[in-house]
């Protein structure tokens, strides 16, 4: 329970019970008080600074303070055609369809991808087409990632993080920025801080990542561990998407295995089961 505050001394006393937080329920935005005089502080936009982030400090004047949102609003304007103008004609707009995690019966639908058969043909999201990995192996099937999450991508350009949609994508291919043979290092003995060459070395490799909408956008950047996942004949395969690769001691680089690029379509699926297909027949052709 808290007792009303004694008004009988002067402003600004402290009172054993008063609440912190109380005195900000108006947030900065009450009159001033004063002794024996009620009027608003003088040049309060000053003191208080800008109460939405558009009109300049000290502005006074509501007609001012339009004005002065009414520029900054169209200097963002201008900023955005001169971005439109930068990277040429404007890109056309994307109508596709997400999962939704909700819409499953009974609520919450399952997060696993490997819940049953029928998980990839239920999920609204999954997109026909193939991978293609670097051994020059196509895996067709409907592609999809995790259920409710979009694929994360860190645009080297813009330099912030992009969070993509599966059914937005046209394709998706990789670069190789580096790669080479570290050796394998291990401690001389406990508590000496010494490191020895082991003799043996392991593959490494950085991957940048260029995702490419069905629009034509073009977005290159980093890739850390995201998944795709790839439906056929009642099976999922997984597929992770990495920024930077390491394989096994022993391994040589040809053995460390990565996608080298991912199709999605009608068109690029049908291709790929024709090449899966025309490739399981032809040790049969062979033996005739």
């Amino acid at each position: 329970m808290m007792r009303a505050m004694d008004r009988g001394g002067r402003r600004h006393e402290h009172h054993a019970v008063q609440t912190q937080g109380f005195q900000g329920i108006l947030a900065g935005n009450e009159m001033a008080q004063m002794d024996r005089i009620k009027r608003a502080a003088e040049n309060a936009d000053a003191v208080h600074g800008p109460q939405y982030g558009l009109q300049p400090r000290g502005c006074q004047g509501s007609a001012e303070r339009l004005a002065a949102g009414q520029v900054q609003v169209s200097l963002l304007a201008v900023i955005a055609l001169a971005a439109v103008l930068a990277s040429g004609t404007a890109a056309e707009d994307i109508t596709f369809v997400e999962d939704d995690s909700t819409s499953a019966e009974g609520g919450q639908g399952a997060a696993s991808p490997f819940a049953g058969a029928g998980e990839a043909a239920a999920r609204k999201d999954a997109v026909p087409g193939y991978v293609e990995l670097s051994s020059g192996l196509n895996v067709p099937g409907k592609i999809y990632t995790t259920r409710a999450r979009r694929l994360k991508i860190y645009n080297l350009k813009r330099e912030t993080y992009e969070y993509v949609p599966v059914p937005a994508l046209k394709s998706i291919e990789v670069a190789v920025e580096w790669e080479r043979m570290d050796k394998e290092w291990r401690f001389k003995e406990a508590g000496n801080p010494e490191k020895v060459y082991t003799g043996r070395e392991y593959p490494v490799r950085s991957l940048a990542w260029t995702l490419t909408l069905r629009n034509g956008h073009e977005i290159r950047g980093h890739v850390l561990g995201q998944p795709l996942y790839v439906q056929r004949k009642g099976k999922a395969e997984q597929f992770i998407l990495h920024q930077r690769e390491k394989g096994a001691v022993g391994q040589r680089l040809a053995d460390l295995i990565y996608i080298r690029r991912v199709e999605f379509g009608p068109e690029a699926y049908n291709r790929a089961v024709e090449e899966l297909e025309g490739k399981a027949e032809a040790p049969g052709e062979a033996k005739d």
